[in-house]
């Protein structure tokens, strides 16, 4: 099997749960264009919900413990108004606004697929994915998820969903 060079290399990643610490920075995180969607606010009722084990955020960090990202894995990863029914474990990922475009979604994507794979209660994993926000199409798809059909969501923004099948032994 030939070996991967380090500039493909997927970095080592970990998902943690949210902790009060990383929400609060990830509350300072300001995202323009097509992600200004996932700007949290900076509201600290926000904080303790984003902090709940039952609402199952993660922090994702890197090899030297920098804040890199957030996940979500379950209902509350998926869009408002999302006509979805309990067939699948839905993902969504956010990564640090400087890292938007610097080639790291993937990393980020591919660790989150990863642990939600190992840790689905469903055989299937869904993506839901703003249908103009091409480099976040481009990475699911490239971490394993197929795109299978589009809706609009409550605020009438069209959105591609992406399913996957997760690892069950």
């Amino acid at each position: 099997m030939p070996i991967l060079s380090p500039k493909h290399a997927i970095p080592n990643l970990t998902l943690s749960a949210m902790d009060e610490s990383s929400a609060a920075r990830i509350q300072t995180w300001r995202y323009s264009g097509t992600m200004a969607r996932y700007t949290f606010s900076d509201d600290p009722f926000e904080r303790q919900w984003l902090c709940h084990p039952d609402h199952c955020y993660f922090q994702i960090r890197d090899v030297m413990q920098q804040l890199i990202g957030f996940a979500v894995i379950g209902t509350h990863a998926q869009p408002i108004g999302a006509p979805f029914t309990e067939d699948a474990d839905d993902i969504m990922a956010g990564i640090r606004p400087d890292l938007v475009n610097t080639r790291r979604g993937y990393a980020v994507c591919a660790s989150v697929t990863s642990y939600a794979r190992r840790t689905s209660r469903r055989r299937i994993l869904r993506v839901s994915v703003p249908h103009d926000h091409q480099s976040g199409l481009a990475v699911w798809q490239r971490a394993g998820f197929f795109p299978e059909y589009t809706y609009l969501s409550a605020d009438n923004t069209p959105f591609v969903v992406l399913l996957a099948q997760a690892d069950h032994t």
